[in-house]
């Protein structure tokens, strides 16, 4: 394996747990990143972070329990990066919450929640990372849409499908006004995912829905989604900005 990421400093929230944003921190620590991890969760964070200590890569974790849709944790946990690390290369925006409710029982509470975790959460953190991003030699940005904010299915993701298209729209912005600094954003688009809590509390009737358009005919895995975020935070894709790809939707 190759270490594109050697002397990086990278930052992914959402990252503990058995989903993307985890498979995306063994990732780049494979490639030699140094990595900040954030989780709202501080029994998963800390699980996590005891298993990468015992991979070896502990002394390049910095694990911290934050909630990604709070504006002054967001600007704390940046300003910790700055004083740690003077420095940040690679954002990968990988947290978001999807609350199944049909339209017309969509309150209000449910609509800003959702939108503040997987829409909101993204601005903060590109908002207080970029003047760290700013000063980078190869600064990346990848955000994590979802098949939902294209085609979204019947059985109540109203606010999800918004939030995540909301984050399609964030990408090209800030890969637009992040040109003049070299600073690239990019999307990944999933389709299903393979998780062990992909079916916790959610309608079979839902989960049926979109293993019905797999192209492929089977769940993705949270690593193949990494390779395709990792190809982006890197220089393989050193002249692409403001894309969305789609993985196996």
């Amino acid at each position: 394996m190759t270490n594109r990421f050697t002397g990086t400093v990278a930052l992914v929230n959402a990252a503990a747990g058995a989903g993307i944003g985890a498979a995306v921190t063994r990732r780049l620590l494979a490639e030699d990143a140094t990595v900040v991890i954030t989780d709202v969760s501080e029994r998963r964070l800390a699980k996590f972070q005891a298993e990468l200590a015992q991979s070896g890569h502990g002394d390049r974790v910095l694990a911290r329990v934050a909630d990604a849709a709070d504006e002054h944790a967001v600007d704390a946990l940046l300003a910790e990066v700055a004083a740690v690390h003077g420095r940040l290369d690679v954002l990968v925006n990988s947290v978001g919450l999807n609350l199944l409710a049909e339209f017309p029982g969509t309150g209000l509470d449910t609509w800003r929640r959702v939108l503040d975790t997987s829409l909101t959460s993204h601005f903060l953190h590109a908002r207080a990372a970029w003047p760290l991003l700013r000063k980078s030699a190869a600064p990346a940005i990848v955000n994590i849409s979802s098949l939902a904010a294209e085609a979204p299915v019947p059985f109540g993701e109203v606010a999800y499908a918004a939030a995540k298209a909301g984050v399609l729209g964030l990408t090209r912005a800030l890969a637009v006004e992040g040109a003049q600094w070299g600073i690239r954003c990019n999307a990944v688009i999933p389709g299903l995912i393979w998780n062990e809590r992909l079916t916790a509390g959610v309608a079979a009737e839902y989960v049926d829905a979109y293993r019905a358009r797999r192209p492929l005919g089977r769940d993705g895995e949270p690593d193949e989604v990494a390779d395709v975020i990792l190809f982006l935070a890197s220089g393989d894709s050193r002249h692409v900005t403001g894309q969305a790809l789609r993985v196996a939707s």
